[in-house]
C-alpha cells in the first residue's frame, strides 16, 4: 500500500539516481490500481488499467504535491468503480467529459453574452433571459421550468420578444395567453402568466435593489403589465393532482423496488422512509450532509421567494441508515458513477415503469407518478395522527411566515424523529402484511 513516507523516499531516490521510480497500490485483478511515478521534478499519480486492446494504460490523476495521497486514492476509487461498471476506455471517457464540460462552459458564456446584448436593448426576451438567470443563480428549482416555458413563448412570438419590455402592454400579454387557451393549453397559459408576472416584478424591484443581477436592470419600467391580466380565469386549468396510492399499491411498489436492486431503487426507498422529501433536494445530498452518528441528513430547501436555501434537517431512522451507509464514498450520495447526482427524470421513468406494471397486473386502477409518492406519504402520516404542524416541519412546506421566521425557533427534531420512526414501522407493516406493534397515533391536532 502506498504511504506518504514511501512516496517521499521514492522522490528522494529518483532525484539521487536520475531515474523514475514507480510505486503501485495493492489491489485485486480487474479493478485497476493507483500508482505513482516519482521523478526528478516531483511525483504524479496515475490510474493503471487494462485498455480495451488488452494493453496496460495509465490515466493521469494529478501531482502528489497538489492532491496528496488521500485525495488521489479517492479519485482512483471513483475510476475503479467506473471501470468495473463497464467503462473500459477511461481515457476516452475522461476526454469526452472534458469536451462536454468545455462545451457547457462555451454555451454558458454564449448565453451570458446574449443576455448582455439583449439587456442593452431592454427587450422582452432580454427580460425573460435575465429572470431565468436570476432564478438559476439562486439555485431555484423552478429555473429549468421557467426557461422552457419562456423560451417557447419567445419562439412563438418573435416580434413581441424583440419589442422593448416597457413597450409591452397588458393587451399584448392577454392576446398571447389567449392563443394558448384556444389551443387547449390552459395550464401552460397559467404558468406563462405567472413567470412573466414574476419577471416584470423582479425587474421593477431591481431598479432600487443592487443585489438583483445586472441582467434585470435597465428596462426602465414604470408598471407591471401582467398585473392587469386577470389570473382568476386561468386558475381553473391548474387543478392539483389528488392521486394517492392505496396500501396495496404501496406494498406492490415496495416489492417492485426490492426486485430492482441498485441506486435508483434505493433512492426511491429512502425517499419513502424519509416521509416523502422533495426529490430534487434528496438527489443533491452529499455524504458530508449525512451524520449517521447523530442520525440526520441535512437537505437544502431553496423553494419559494427566500434568498438563501432553508436548512432542512431530516431524522434518519434505522432502515434509512442502512441505505445511506451504502452511499458515503462518492461526491454525491446518489449517483451512477459518483461524478454527478442522479437525475430526477431517471427516477420518474422508474416509477412510471413500475406504475405501468401494477396497472397491467390490476393492482392499480390508474397510473401514478413520482410526485404522487410525496402526497401518499403525507396522507398516510395524517391518517396515523401525525399533526399538521409536524408534517409541515417534516416535509418543509408552508414554513416561512412571520411566526416561523422570527418567533418559532424550535427545531422539531424530536417530533420529526418520532413521526418517522412510526412511519418506518408503518411501511414495514405494509410491506410484510403484519401489524406494526409500534405505530402509535400522535394526536396533536390536524
Amino acid at each position: 500500500m502506498l504511504t506518504d513516507s514511501g512516496i517521499k523516499k521514492a522522490i528522494r531516490d529518483a532525484k539521487a539516481t536520475g531515474t523514475d521510480v514507480w510505486l503501485t497500490e495493492a489491489g485485486a485483478r480487474g479493478e485497476g490500481r493507483l500508482c505513482l511515478r516519482a521523478g526528478k521534478k516531483g511525483a504524479s499519480f496515475y490510474f493503471r488499467y487494462a485498455a480495451p486492446d488488452g494493453k496496460q494504460a495509465r490515466l493521469p490523476i494529478g501531482s502528489y504535491e497538489t492532491l496528496g495521497l488521500k485525495e488521489a486514492r479517492a479519485k482512483a476509487g471513483d475510476l475503479s468503480r467506473l471501470y468495473q461498471s463497464g467503462v473500459r476506455d477511461l481515457h476516452a471517457f475522461v476526454a469526452q467529459q472534458r469536451a462536454e464540460q468545455a462545451a457547457a462552459i462555451k454555451a454558458a458564456v454564449a448565453q451570458r453574452e446574449k443576455a448582455e446584448r439583449q439587456a442593452a436593448t431592454g427587450s422582452l426576451d432580454a427580460l425573460c433571459t435575465g429572470y431565468v438567470a436570476w432564478l438559476d443563480a439562486q439555485g431555484k428549482q423552478s429555473a429549468k421550468d421557467a426557461k422552457g416555458v419562456l423560451d417557447r413563448c419567445m419562439a412563438a412570438s418573435p416580434d413581441l420578444a424583440k419589442r422593448p419590455a416597457n413597450d409591452v402592454s397588458h393587451k399584448d400579454i392577454a392576446a398571447m395567453l389567449a392563443k394558448l387557451v384556444e389551443a387547449g393549453k390552459g395550464r401552460a397559459a397559467g404558468k406563462l402568466r405567472s413567470y412573466l408576472h414574476a419577471a416584470y416584478r423582479a425587474a421593477l424591484q431591481a431598479e432600487g435593489d443592487p443585489t438583483i443581477p445586472a441582467g434585470l436592470h435597465g428596462f426602465e419600467l414604470d408598471k407591471n403589465p401582467v398585473a392587469l391580466v386577470a389570473a382568476k380565469g386561468l386558475a381553473k386549468f391548474n387543478k392539483a393532482r389528488e392521486r394517492v396510492l392505496t396500501e396495496a399499491e404501496l406494498k406492490a411498489f415496495l416489492s417492485a423496488l426490492d426486485d430492482r436492486p441498485g441506486v435508483q431503487a434505493d433512492t426511491l426507498h429512502l425517499l419513502l422512509l424519509l416521509g416523502g422529501q422533495r426529490v430534487i433536494q434528496l438527489l443533491r445530498a452529499k455524504p458530508t450532509d449525512v451524520d449517521l452518528d447523530a442520525g440526520t441528513v441535512t437537505l437544502l430547501d431553496p423553494k419559494g421567494a427566500r434568498q438563501q436555501p432553508r436548512v432542512h434537517v431530516v431524522p434518519v431512522t434505522a432502515p434509512a441508515a442502512v441505505i445511506l451507509k451504502k452511499y458515503q464514498e462518492g461526491a454525491w450520495c446518489f449517483s451512477t458513477h459518483g461524478r454527478v447526482p442522479l437525475r430526477a427524470e431517471t427516477l420518474t421513468m422508474l416509477v412510471a415503469d413500475i406504475s405501468a406494471k401494477l396497472v397491467k397486473d390490476k393492482v392499480s386502477k390508474e397510473p401514478f407518478r413520482l410526485s404522487d409518492l410525496r402526497r401518499t406519504c403525507e396522507t398516510m402520516l395524517a391518517r396515523m395522527g401525525i399533526s399538521k404542524d409536524v408534517r409541515a416541519q417534516l416535509l418543509s412546506h408552508g414554513i416561512g411566515g412571520v411566526q416561523d421566521r422570527h418567533y418559532d425557533k424550535h427545531d422539531y427534531l424530536d417530533e420529526k424523529r418520532h413521526a418517522l420512526e412510526a412511519w418506518a414501522a408503518k411501511l414495514e407493516s405494509i410491506s410484510s402484511g403484519k401489524p406494526a406493534s409500534n405505530v402509535v397515533p400522535l394526536h396533536a391536532g390536524a
